[in-house]
């Protein structure tokens, strides 16, 4: 890796805002909180725009971005190739920053994330729309079916949606074109649940079935695609199917002859490998193939591919998942055990019920012994498909069968001797079609772990540190051991943690090299478990980071979900170093950790400590505040009789003021050795037990 700093204006990912208000300190940390949250540092910008942003590939515009904090600009983060410039201002506004963006015309069509670096960290995400449709801004006339606002065709409309109102546009369709009219809402963080629905532009009269609501596998958007036969004058109603509205009810209605897809087909590849990958969903059966070369990055977990036809502009892109395990295709027919395909152990297939009653079967090798998990995903990868799996041995006879009330289908199964058996897959509600389709996968069940992150933001001087929080550790299929949390994806920083055995949560130290230049680095942080001799490596996560950060949505960008960021930053007007006195602790008594305050000029004013974490059974509270020309602060630590013997970590935000602005520093966790009581000597005077 080059030892410079990533380039701020085209940061490769980020990950969505995490909505939680930095209110007043609690005063004691307890061991293992739950749920562990840690609230953005005050004096990191925020960006507060209420519209989806976007712009038209090969072009330029230039955007105002609302926020906080937005005084000290070092540049944009934006995911995707292209330039973002921030425009000077003659005098630097706090709550808005004007930025040129300028992008190349072979940008891919879709959804990238954008933040903002300052002096003083990086902001949380929003979403930056790329389309190669003309952009047009929603103006008054389309509040009234009265007066429509006129728009062209193919193009993309940038609107909002009223309380109890509708948006109208109106558009001409000449004969025997092919239309698709979708609506981008909830699958860019928008809490509108949009539904479109067309008009007779003459008698103002609906046009019976010609709506859309709640398309599947859109996630609560809206997709309609219709073939006028003669030459049309149609008015396009939007609105929320509940009639809400409000600021931050927000759409990007495209129309246009370019095609829609519900999902990827497959809907997963293997990495490193060059696939074919096609589309599915109604419509897209005259989609062409997409030639995808999968990333060998183990922290990739999905990439986009953009349906088009050989003709006209893109559809809206589609999420293809990247997994290690061998994968292929259905191949019909396999309506009988006899003509099942053959699936690796570990494994996958994508599949789909293309015919009316149609069954398909796979066949397994099965070890004795040796337990075995199967598993269907359809929701999660935005299909509608629900399916109902069975396992069969040798002789026909069933040995498992998934729970129908419970989603997504899962089978575990040990085989009683060595031997093929037989997956055979049906709907569950005998629907059949292009877009009914699913993805299967067969793989030994064994020790695993999951890694969530509470936070995607940090900062931290060159030189200096902070402290990565992790969620939750979820130890998987009788794995009870450590797990090693490591800081990767850069090589100006650095950190690492062993998280023991019957711990759930921790934070990872991120050190900064002295050399790193101020700007916005990704990272990801690595989990790794050693079990029977097998290394298992899995990315921590912060899918409930991102699902808050898009509105809730329920299968947010697989893209974003395991990339943070740190903003190396100027130094902070006070830093605070930890150390814990004594390390060792013994249970059922009370130690203390100093905190160490260093001030820059300006700053003498009052710095409160606020516990964040320690270990179970362990409390650390909070002292006073360390006042004008104080600079130390003693936080008392105390070991329940029960808690658990070894390391444990302490994390403690320092927050103060300067200059009138809010800080908070958190330093690199300080770890504490809990011991077991020390037994005290016989007095001299006393007898000695026999």
């Amino acid at each position: 890796m080059s030892r410079h700093p990533i380039p701020i204006t085209s940061l490769g990912f980020g990950l969505g805002l995490l909505v939680v208000l930095a209110g007043g300190r609690p005063p004691t940390a307890h061991g293992q909180p739950k749920p562990l949250t840690v609230p953005p540092a005050p004096q990191a910008p925020t960006l507060t725009t209420p519209a989806v942003l976007g712009m038209k590939r090969g072009g330029a515009v230039e955007l105002v971005l609302p926020g906080t904090n937005l005084a000290d600009p070092l540049g944009v983060c934006l995911g995707c190739p292209g330039k973002a410039t921030v425009v000077s201002a003659a005098k630097p506004d706090p709550a808005q920053l004007k930025v040129k963006f300028e992008l190349p015309p072979d940008v891919p069509v879709g959804l990238y994330p954008l933040r903002v670096a300052t002096a003083a960290g990086v902001s949380n995400l929003r979403p930056f729309l790329v389309d190669d449709l003309d952009g047009v801004a929603e103006t008054e006339a389309s509040k009234s079916k009265d007066t429509p606002q006129d728009i062209p065709l193919g193009c993309s409309v940038g609107g909002r949606t009223d309380p109890e109102a509708s948006d109208y546009f109106r558009v001409k369709v000449p004969a025997g074109r092919r239309l698709t009219f979708e609506v981008v809402a909830r699958r860019a963080g928008s809490p509108l649940d949009p539904i479109v629905v067309l008009h007779d532009a003459k008698s103002k009269r609906e046009l019976i079935d010609l709506y859309a609501d709640d398309t599947p596998g859109l996630q609560g958007d809206c997709r309609l695609v219709h073939t006028f036969k003669d030459d049309a004058d149609i008015i396009v109603e939007v609105r929320d199917t509940t009639y809400r509205g409000g600021p931050d009810f927000f759409y990007r209605l495209r129309v246009g002859e370019f095609p829609g897809a519900t999902t990827a087909f497959p809907l997963m590849v293997q990495r490193g490998r060059d696939t074919s990958v096609g589309f599915a969903g109604p419509g897209a059966d005259d989609i062409p193939p997409v030639a995808v070369a999968a990333p060998t990055d183990p922290a990739v977990l999905a990439v986009n591919v953009v349906p088009k036809r050989s003709t006209g502009t893109s559809g809206w892109p589609v999420a293809v998942r990247l997994t290690d395990e061998a994968q292929s295709v259905e191949v019909e027919p396999n309506n009988e055990p006899g003509k099942a395909n053959r699936v690796p152990v570990p494994g996958g297939v994508s599949a789909r019920f293309g015919a009316k009653n149609d069954l398909d079967h796979f066949v397994v090798a099965g070890k004795k012994g040796q337990k075995l998990a199967v598993l269907v995903q359809t929701y999660e990868l935005n299909a509608p498909t629900e399916v109902l799996v069975k396992v069969l041995d040798g002789k026909g006879v069933e040995a498992a069968k998934s729970d129908p009330q419970k989603v997504p289908a899962r089978v575990e199964f040990t085989p009683p001797a060595d031997g093929d058996y037989t997956i055979a897959c049906e709907h569950l509600n005998y629907l059949h079609g292009p877009h009914e389709v699913y993805h299967l996968g067969v793989k030994p069940v064994g020790p695993d772990v999951d890694v969530s992150l509470a936070l995607d933001r940090y900062e931290a001087p060159a030189g200096g540190g902070t402290a990565v929080a992790v969620a939750t550790v979820n130890r998987l299929n009788g794995y009870a051991g450590s797990v090693e949390l490591n800081v990767v994806g850069s090589d100006a920083l650095s950190g690492r943690v062993v998280v023991p055995a019957g711990q759930t949560q921790a934070f990872v130290p991120v050190w900064v090299k002295e050399w790193a230049r101020p700007g916005a680095y990704p990272f990801q942080v690595k989990a790794t478990i050693t079990a029977g001799g097998q290394l298992v490596e899995r990315f921590g996560t912060i899918s409930e980071v991102v699902k808050v950060g898009f509105g809730g949505l329920p299968n947010p960008p697989p893209e974003l979900l395991t990339g943070c960021v740190l903003g190396v930053v100027e130094k902070p007007p006070f830093g605070v170093a930890l150390a814990a006195d004594p390390v060792a602790v013994e249970k059922g008594k009370s130690g203390k950790i100093v905190a160490t305050v260093t001030r820059a000029a300006g700053s003498d004013g009052d710095v409160g400590f606020a516990p964040l974490f320690a270990p179970a059974n362990v409390t650390a509270a909070a002292p006073k505040p360390a006042g004008k020309g104080q600079g130390t602060g003693d936080i008392a630590v105390t070991a329940a009789p029960n808690a658990a013997a070894g390391p444990g970590q302490v994390v403690i935000r320092a927050t103060g003021k300067a200059g009138g602005k809010d800080y908070a520093v958190t330093p690199p966790p300080v770890t504490i050795e809990i011991i077991e009581p020390k037994k005290e000597p016989p007095k001299k005077d006393e007898p000695k037990k026999p």
